[in-house]
């Protein structure tokens, strides 16, 4: 699951699935992959002419009439070439739209989406008639950048065919490069499809994209509400009031012995680049592409990405699954997004380790479980709760590893104590989401 929408009643997510059973035929791997190419061509010549502020304000309708008369230029079909310069452009105003709530949010505006909604400095900056105006135009400048992009490993497509044979596989049919030959290739799809779908190529492999609708369970009235915190050693820590569980306990575990292997083969790789940079300084091109072409590519890297990433997010929403079980109404989960600095030194192994923390699938898994059980959700500020003692509310302990140590001599398990801090902080008046850890640290003492 990549990414996902909500709306009244449904919850749309991002489904992935093979392109071809085991293994792709050789022919329409080559003809997908000269489609890519072309379509990447497309993509490059679109984000290099439009992707400054010669399309902001223009519809993709008016930009469609100035391109499509050189559309035979590329050499693909009318249907792709379309299904790819209108997603282009929608990335384009995306990139646009994105500058705008920045601007709007520097001047204390809000954004809005309906359109009587809209401030008039929204109306004017979706225009062009900001350009006109040398204090909106400064503050556009701070926050807008040129786009452009090399991808030539995708292909947009809106109009296919999805049909089901007698032994219930799903064949996709869309219009290839020769035309009256389209290509019919087979999937892994669970059921037939619509809408627009986008093949991705990853790893000599090409995927589909495809979007679903899942129902939305209304909200669970009763219940327990709990607090949990999000480790490292841990996916989750729940409160006190939970019985304490510990659930995903490998996910330190799997990120530590990702990130040590990480180092060894980067240092690895380095000496044999330095080799490569030796023998090119000496004039030995040959050996240097030797080493470049045999000892310094990518794929078993990429491959091993994917899998490690597919591992931790299946660990992680299993995790969240068992964390949202029947009888709970509420998770209260601390905010991690924010950058606390820090006076205490790291060491170089254990900053290594945090930055492969994968904060944002936990926080990721918690949004779209709770959509499919029911479960309310609640971000509370995470300012202090692993150093604050849990029975008095007071900042008089110290923290040692998985310890914390009270003003009175208790010991408390650090990751429980910072999950009933959670669940307090959940009623806390004083200390909102969005205050500073300055002045939180104030209310505190």
């Amino acid at each position: 699951m990549a990414r996902y929408q909500k709306s009244k009643d449904k919850i749309i997510v991002t489904r992935i699935a093979n392109l071809g059973n085991l293994k792709l035929n050789v022919c329409k791997s080559n003809e997908l992959d000269l489609i890519a190419f072309r379509l990447g061509k497309l993509r490059k010549e679109i984000w290099q002419e439009f992707g400054s502020l010669k399309a902001w304000g223009i519809s993709e309708y008016e930009i469609d009439k100035t391109l499509r008369p050189n559309n035979k230029k590329y050499q693909l079909p009318a249907k792709l070439w379309e299904a790819t310069l209108y997603d282009v452009i929608g990335d384009i105003h995306l990139a646009q739209a994105s500058c705008i709530e920045k601007v709007l949010a520097k001047l204390d505006i809000s954004y809005q989406k309906f359109k009587a909604k809209k401030s008039p400095t929204q109306i004017t900056l979706e225009g062009r008639d900001w350009l006109k105006d040398s204090y909106l135009s400064r503050i556009v400048r701070d926050f807008w950048y040129r786009g452009h992009t090399n991808v030539n490993n995708q292909i947009v497509i809106k109009q296919y065919d999805c049909l089901t044979d007698k032994d219930g596989i799903v064949w996709l049919k869309f219009g290839g490069l020769t035309k009256g030959k389209p290509l019919k290739i087979p999937t892994t799809l669970p059921l037939e499809i619509k809408g627009q779908i986008r093949l991705i190529k990853r790893n000599e492999k090409w995927y589909i994209h495809y979007t679903t609708e899942m129902p939305i369970l209304p909200k669970k009235e009763t219940g327990l509400t709990i607090g949990v915190d999000r480790g490292y050693s841990e996916v989750y820590v729940t409160s006190s009031n939970d019985d304490t569980r510990f659930i995903g306990s490998d996910f330190g575990k799997i990120q530590t012995q990702e990130s040590d292997y990480r180092k060894e083969k980067g240092v690895k790789r380095n000496k044999i680049r330095d080799l490569a940079r030796k023998a090119k300084k000496k004039g030995n091109h040959a050996k240097a592409d030797r080493i470049k072409s045999n000892n310094l590519g990518r794929k078993k890297w990429n491959k091993r990405e994917q899998k490690f990433k597919g591992r931790v997010k299946t660990l992680v929403f299993t995790a969240t699954k068992e964390l949202m079980r029947e009888e709970i109404k509420t998770v209260a989960y601390e905010d991690l997004t924010q950058q606390f600095t820090s006076k205490k030194r790291r060491s170089k192994c254990m900053k290594r380790n945090l930055n492969s923390w994968c904060k944002g699938i936990v926080r990721d898994a918690l949004l779209q479980v709770s959509a499919r059980v029911g479960c309310t959700v609640a971000e509370v500020n995470a300012c202090y709760t692993s150093q604050l003692d849990s029975r008095f509310g007071i900042l008089l302990g110290v923290r040692k590893g998985d310890q914390l140590i009270g003003h009175d001599g208790v010991v408390l398990q650090a990751d429980i104590n910072a999950a009933d801090n959670v669940l307090a902080r959940l009623s806390d008046a004083e200390i909102t989401l969005f205050t500073k850890h300055t002045v939180a640290k104030e209310i505190l003492l």
